[in-house]
C-alpha cells in the first residue's frame, strides 16, 4: 500500500533494466514480497542481464523463503532510499541455488517499476537474546547506556530504564550512537532522537533514532548491519533440520570464532 500517488511509472524493458542496475549498487534498502505473504524478505540485486531480461537476488535461506522460491512463486520488488521508493510489478522465479545459508534467485525482470514518495523503511527487529548494546552520547558528552531493539537504514529504536533516561532531549541533532555487536564489532553514526516515550508495563523509555547519513558509504554500511541483524533473527526463529542448520551471522557470533 501506498502513501502518496506514484509520480513516475517506468515500463520500457530499457528503463526497467537501468532501475535494476541501480539496485546493484547497493545504495537502497531492498526486499521482496511474495504473492499473498505479509512478509517483506530483504534481498541484494546482485546482477541483471538485459539481453534475456533477468536479474539475480541473493537472499537468506529461511525454510519458509526456500519453499516460496522452489514452487517458483511470484513477487515484488520493493527498494527505499531517503524519501523515494520504488515497487515493481511481478516477478517470477525461474531458478534457484544455494550455498550455505544463502539463496540466489534468478528471476525474470518485471514489465515496469512504480516510483513512489514514501518515507517507510523496512525495520529489522532484534530478538531479547541477541543483546547489543548502545552507548549514548549527547552533544554535551553526557553518555547513557541502552539496548538496540530494532534497526532500519534510516534510524534505530533503543531501550532503557525510565529512571536512566533523565536529560535525553527530542529533536536534538549531533547525538552519537554506538552499537556494539556480540563479535566485537562496532557502528557508530550520529543523529537525533525524533521521539520517545514509556512502557508503562516495563517502566522502560524507548527512543526512536533518526540517523545523519550524508555519505553513500555510511547508508551503505548501515543497510549491511540491518540484513545481518534480519539473518540473525532468521535462523533463530526458522524451523530447520539438524543437518541444514542456519549459520550464525557473523555480527552475533563470539570474537574469534567462525560459524561452521
Amino acid at each position: 500500500m501506498t502513501e502518496s500517488p506514484r509520480y513516475a511509472e517506468i515500463d520500457t524493458p530499457e528503463g526497467v533494466a537501468d532501475t535494476f542496475v541501480e539496485l546493484t549498487w547497493d545504495t537502497h534498502d531492498v526486499t521482496v514480497r511474495f504473492d499473498g505473504a505479509m512478509i517483506q524478505y530483504p534481498v541484494s540485486v546482485v546482477s541483471v542481464d538485459r539481453t534475456l531480461g533477468r536479474c539475480v537476488l541473493d537472499m537468506t535461506g529461511t525454510a519458509d523463503l526456500e519453499q516460496l522460491v522452489r514452487t517458483k512463486q511470484r513477487f515484488t520488488v520493493h527498494a527505499r532510499r531517503h524519501s523515494a521508493a520504488l515497487q515493481s510489478e511481478t516477478l517470477q522465479c525461474i531458478g534457484v541455488s544455494q550455498s550455505g545459508a544463502r539463496l540466489s534467485v534468478c528471476a525474470s525482470l518485471p514489465d515496469s517499476v512504480a516510483l513512489l514518495k514514501r518515507r517507510g523503511q523496512f525495520r529489522a527487529a532484534l530478538s531479547d537474546s541477541m543483546a547489543v548494546m548502545v552507548l549514548l552520547s549527547s552533544p554535551k558528552g553526557r553518555e547513557w547506556h541502552a539496548t538496540l531493539r530494532d534497526l532500519s537504514a534510516g534510524g534505530c529504536l533503543l531501550s532503557l530504564p525510565e529512571d536512566e533516561a533523565e536529560g535525553i532531549e527530542v529533536g536534538i541533532d549531533d547525538y552519537r550512537i554506538e552499537a556494539f555487536f556480540p563479535n566485537g564489532e562496532t557502528f557508530a553514526v550520529n543523529g537525533q532522537v525524533s521521539h520517545r516515550y514509556r512502557n508503562a508495563e516495563t517502566d522502560l523509555c524507548y527512543l526512536g533514532m533518526a540517523f545523519d547519513i550524508r555519505a553513500e558509504k555510511a547508508a551503505r554500511e548501515v543497510w549491511r548491519y540491518v540484513r545481518e541483524v534480519e539473518r540473525e533473527v532468521a535462523r533463530q526463529t526458522s524451523p530447520r533440520s539438524e543437518m541444514r542448520p542456519l549459520a550464525p551471522s557473523p555480527l552475533f557470533s563470539a570474537p574469534g570464532k567462525t560459524a561452521k
